[in-house]
């Protein structure tokens, strides 16, 4: 299908973005005060260093951090007598007077501080930031700074990060939603788009240097992602040469992750492997009862058992070149590949009413699940004499194979073949994407500043699945069964553009307020059923955050965002999987995006201590909500598929907060409530309820550095459309001993050590069924892991990558 008349009528509103920064007048500066933190010997810039302006009555009036270029400004002052005062760990500390007479910037230019000898002899330099920080529309979860993160994966660095939920396969959820994008370092994985659970357990917590939740995405965050977005920050070396080396070995896991970087002038290259095996065990148990006009039909029974190990490995180079300070090139190749089955042995029966079996079967499904798939990433940074304008140009290329195969046999009670079914399902996936971002900055100081950008994302996705199947009388002779073999073929472009204006006033306010439109064109085909669809249709996506600085310490934070979510070719994938004969699960060709509009409002205290605190109140309404709706035969059997029948509703609020009760004592929680309603006429359903979480996280470090730590979450029941999940406990102990001299880390870690299992119950029911299934997930774990460091610390890039973060669900399976 083509599309020119679309990209036609893109050009002009495109143009119009970008030239739109000529209406806006010049207004006159604030006031300004910046400079450059390097190291007095190695003359290497200095990042996250403290910067406290302070009065002529030693109050504390302003307060920022150095970058990851050593540059440090603010405008939060007035006229009158200040003094600035610079601190590092490992640096002596350094006052420097100033005063400010006239609008013009005071610059410091570059500022020497002196390294500690004595300290840096004593301690590991770590760096001072706090555990959890608050930026307008993000919270900054510093995961570097957590020790039971050692020998974890994303999965367990996501579970102590604010607002966010992850249950036992890693499914991450943030205030009840799991339509959110998950990003590492600002741009799209395929890892991602495939299964999020899967590629976490992929990924070591040891590279993750800190995790960005963005609960109001800005107007340069694609459209979807309607909960909100995740960003992975990893970690990148700023020595000569550094790296990592860490084995975990454990009961349910074992893991090796060596890591290297290289920092050699104008260069910056970094390497991470990733090898890991895991074993996930799961028990469940089901009863299901029909209805027909309220009279009770019969009954379903299962008792299923899933026992599989998941090999995978994943590996990526990243290659930083700066050519001078104002163009820096970056490339970045990431691979994976593994394999993911979910076999099961299933005791199935049908019941009269009154308990007497009708049939009873036993199904074993043997399933392969390997896939493999490369990214590849090349960007530009340009950066102007004008202070602050800078240009961005970005393409990324991804490519996967992702098969799933499973035999299914059932055998009566004499164990005797009665049925077999084979189901071979391989999809493919090519994917390139576009992207280009300008800022302009509209006064001298850099206080306010327009952004634009352009980007366009062409994803063309192919799944061929061939199902064959016995006939009645001959179970040992398999036949293609036609009505379920085809292939389907799915293209989806998109064409967005942006523009977003930034302000920035004395006495503390700011504005973020910008628009994004998308243009979506979607093509379809069943080749053997012969079925056609085209969609198209544009998005016009605003959003807005408000912020108030009340003083160096709080501040406060409204937001509006408006999202759009496209389902992904899991939901839309016709392939009919029923390697469960009694839960069959099939994708939906004719759904349509929904959309969601959010608002938020945050207070914030943020202390030269150990003290924050967070607390936000929220509101989402979805229309369109695409929801997964279970319908029920007359002989038990469920299907599940995607609808666009409902709407939710939820509000609620969230709490999070860090504290040191003492210097070495450190406490980190979050907590939330919510009420979620939602609604579907045609479905006849009105289901409300509230949910709610908590999650506390403590360290203490010991002497002979020695430290414990200890974690706990429970979420209380959550309302879905047609029913409901039940309640869910995780908690860990950990104990790390380190040994400087020798830059080893040895951590001890075990999860649920009082329970082998942690149950959790799903509810669904409808005037024709009510189900209840009973899951038990192996949770008793103990690992070691040693981690050994050469080279010293690791720092985060500052290359801009791409992010794609437009598409609603992931594989599920099948």
């Amino acid at each position: 299908m083509k599309f020119q008349y679309s990209y036609r009528l893109l050009l002009p509103f495109l143009i119009s973005l970008l030239i739109i920064q000529t209406t806006f007048s010049q207004t006159l500066p604030g006031y300004l005060i910046k400079g450059t933190l390097i190291d007095s010997a190695s003359s290497k810039v200095i990042e996250f260093a403290t910067i406290s302006i302070l009065d002529d009555q030693e109050q504390v009036v302003a307060l920022t951090y150095s970058d990851e270029n050593g540059f440090f400004k603010s405008t939060d002052i007035k006229t009158g007598s200040y003094s600035l005062s610079l601190s590092f760990v490992g640096y002596r500390q350094k006052r420097l007077a100033f005063k400010i007479t006239s609008t013009a910037p005071y610059d410091f230019g570059t500022i020497k501080l002196i390294s500690d000898v004595k300290q840096l002899d004593a301690v590991t330099v770590t760096g001072v930031k706090q555990l959890v920080e608050q930026q307008p529309g993000m919270l900054i979860y510093n995961a570097e700074k957590d020790i039971s993160n050692t020998g974890g994966t994303a999965a367990d660095v996501l579970r102590k990060a604010p607002i966010l939920n992850v249950d036992a396969a890693g499914n991450v959820t943030m205030r009840g939603n799991s339509n959110l994008r998950i990003l590492i370092n600002g741009k799209y994985s395929g890892q991602m788009a495939r299964n999020a659970a899967d590629a976490l357990n992929m990924m070591p917590a040891g590279s993750i240097k800190s995790v960005e939740v963005i609960t109001s995405p800005s107007a340069r965050y694609d459209a979807e992602g309607a909960a909100g977005v995740i960003n992975i920050i990893t970690k990148k070396g700023n020595q000569s040469t550094s790296g990592t080396i860490e084995v975990v070995g454990g009961n349910l896991e074992q893991a090796i992750n060596p890591r290297i970087a290289v920092n050699r002038d104008k260069w910056n290259i970094s390497s991470t492997l990733h090898l890991h095996r895991f074993r996930n065990k799961e028990l469940s148990s089901l009863d299901r009862t029909t209805f027909e006009n309220g009279v009770e039909t019969g009954k379903v029974r299962q008792e299923i058992v899933r026992d599989n190990a998941k090999p995978h490995s994943s590996g990526d180079v990243q290659i930083e070149y700066q050519a001078d300070s104002a163009n820096v090139f970056n490339f970045s190749v990431n691979g994976w590949l593994g394999n993911w089955p979910q076999n099961s042995e299933q005791q199935n029966s049908r019941l009269t009413p009154d308990g007497q079996i009708i049939d009873q079967f036993y199904q074993s499904v043997k399933t392969k699940a390997p896939n493999k798939g490369i990214d590849l990433n090349l960007g530009y940074t340009k950066k102007f004499k004008k202070p602050g304008e800078e240009l961005y140009l970005m393409a990324q290329h991804n490519r996967s194979i992702d098969d799933f195969n499973y035999n299914a046999t059932q055998r009566d009670d004499e164990q005797f073949l009665v049925y077999r079914e084979i189901n071979d399902n391989t999809t493919h996936n090519r994917e390139w994407t576009f992207q280009g971002d300008y800022i302009l900055p509209l006064t001298p100081s850099g206080k306010h500043a327009l952004e634009s950008g352009v980007k366009a994302i062409l994803r063309n996705v192919g799944s061929d699945y061939q199902v064959q199947a016995s006939e009645n009388g001959t179970p040992d002779k398999l036949s293609i069964v036609s009505a379920r073999t085809d292939r389907f073929d799915y293209r989806q472009d998109v064409l967005a553009a942006y523009s977003q204006l930034k302000f920035k006033w004395s006495g503390g306010w700011a504005l973020h307020a910008g628009a994004r439109m998308e243009g979506t064109f979607l093509e379809g085909d069943q080749r053997d059923a012969g079925v056609h669809f085209t969609s198209n249709f544009w998005n016009f996506v605003p959003s807005a955050t408000i912020f108030k600085k009340l003083d160096a310490n709080n501040n406060l934070t409204l937001s509006y965002t408006k999202r759009i979510s496209r389902p992904s070719i899991w939901d839309l994938n016709p392939n009919r999987d029923s390697q469960d004969p009694k839960n069959i699960v099939v994708g939906n060709p004719s759904l349509k995006p929904e959309e969601v509009n959010q608002m938020e409002f945050t207070y914030a205290l943020q202390t030269n201590s150990d003290l924050f605190l967070n607390i936000s109140a929220f509101g989402r309404k979805t229309n369109n909500s695409i929801e997964s709706i279970v319908t029920m035969d007359a002989e038990g059997v469920a299907t599940t598929t995607k609808q666009n029948l409902a709407s939710n509703a939820q509000y609620g609020v969230n709490f999070s907060t860090s504290f040191s009760l003492l210097p070495d004592w450190k406490i980190n929680s979050n907590a939330n409530i919510r009420q979620a309603r939602f609604k579907s006429g045609a479905l006849g359903i009105d289901n409300k309820g509230m949910a709610w979480g908590l999650n506390i996280n403590t360290s203490l470090k010991l002497p002979k550095n020695f430290s414990v730590q200890a974690y706990g979450d429970y979420d209380a029941r959550s309302i879905e459309l047609q029913g409901f999940e039940g309640a869910w406990l995780y908690y860990s102990f950990s104990a790390k001993k380190e040994l400087p001299a020798r830059k080893l880390t040895i951590t001890l870690t075990t999860v649920s050590p009082f329970g082998a299992y942690r149950p959790q119950k799903e509810v669904v029911s409808s005037p024709e069924f009510y189900s209840i299934m009973r899951n038990q997930y192996l949770m008793r774990s103990v690992k070691l892991s040693l981690n050994w460091e050469f080279g010293g610390l690791f720092k985060q890039g500052s290359g801009r990558k791409i992010n794609n973060d437009d598409l609603k669900n992931v594989k599920q399976g099948g």
